[in-house]
């Protein structure tokens, strides 16, 4: 199934920066921009293809600098990714879209919705990460690997990097079921449940070992970004936000997505119980025929 679904595209935004990207949806449908979690990559929005048919969206998936097949960029920032975004929107001659991020794609949706509220048609975030720098008590809810790689970015970012490529490592060595695994510490029971498909387990390990394609420098300053102080404010953006999040989210966890709920002027929060992480790739349905009005 996801072999033959992937069709990598490129955009040249400028001398040292070439976006990779996969079309899913529909191709003549309204256009929405898919951003990645952390890691992860332009696959990863695979499962939206068939919502995308049904409600006719056209869903950009984008790798983020360094990411996949995307150029690597030194020393960027959250808020560079609304230019690059918007310059990518310019290229295709789209004028409005939708941003949906996912998990750490989520910062980077706000972020666009900062810079370019006038853009944008929605903001969707699901599972969304949080401003863990801007809030100690966020910082608190993370699962134990992300605690680690936490305090890691804040004592010795230098060091980041080798710890954090074990990830890649293991994503290409082990077998899907292997690095499963070797996450299950980070992972809620539900999320263990749907890993035990394994078209599911092969679709998660394939889009986190596509994020290290190029090493693990673009992984890791996304999630040096993440860690770090965003740039701006949540309580600064004026589009409306939808969030969704799974009550027994690890990766996650839902105080982020009420944390923001909280702080955003204009949001909705969906919450769903006995839920984890990963259904969310199996809520594309739901979410577009939610936004179908193109408000």
């Amino acid at each position: 199934m996801l072999e033959n679904q992937l069709e990598t595209q490129a955009i040249q935004l400028r001398d040292d920066l070439q976006i990779a990207y996969c079309e899913y949806g529909d191709p003549k449908g309204k256009p929405v921009f898919y951003f990645h979690g952390t890691p992860g990559s332009r696959y990863e929005a695979l499962y939206s293809d068939q919502a995308g048919r049904e409600y006719g969206y056209r869903i950009l998936a984008l790798d983020r600098p360094g990411i996949g097949c995307s150029d690597y960029v030194r020393g960027r920032r959250l808020l560079d990714w609304p230019q690059d975004a918007c310059a990518v929107a310019e290229q295709l001659e789209i004028e409005r879209f939708g941003v949906i991020g996912v998990s750490g794609g989520g910062p980077y949706a706000l972020a666009c919705g900062h810079v370019m509220p006038e853009r944008l048609a929605f903001t969707v975030l699901m599972g969304s990460w949080g401003p863990v720098a801007e809030e100690p008590a966020l910082w608190k809810e993370m699962a134990s690997l992300d605690r680690f790689f936490g305090q890691l970015s804040r004592v010795a970012p230098w060091a980041f990097y080798l710890p954090f490529s074990l990830l890649g490592y293991a994503a290409k060595k082990l077998s899907p079921q292997g690095f499963i695994k070797w996450i299950k510490s980070s992972l809620s029971e539900a999320d263990k449940e749907l890993l035990r498909d394994e078209e599911m387990a092969r679709f998660f390990a394939k889009d986190v070992r596509e994020a290290f394609r190029q090493g693990v420098r673009g992984p890791a300053d996304d999630a040096l970004i993440l860690y770090g102080e965003w740039g701006f404010k949540v309580e600064e953006i004026e589009t409306k936000v939808d969030l969704y999040n799974g009550a027994e989210d690890k990766f996650a966890p839902v105080s982020y997505a009420v944390y923001l709920d909280e702080k955003l002027p204009c949001s909705s929060l969906h919450v769903y119980p006995e839920e984890g992480h990963l259904f969310v790739m199996k809520l594309f349905g739901e979410v577009l025929e939610q936004v179908s009005d193109w408000g």
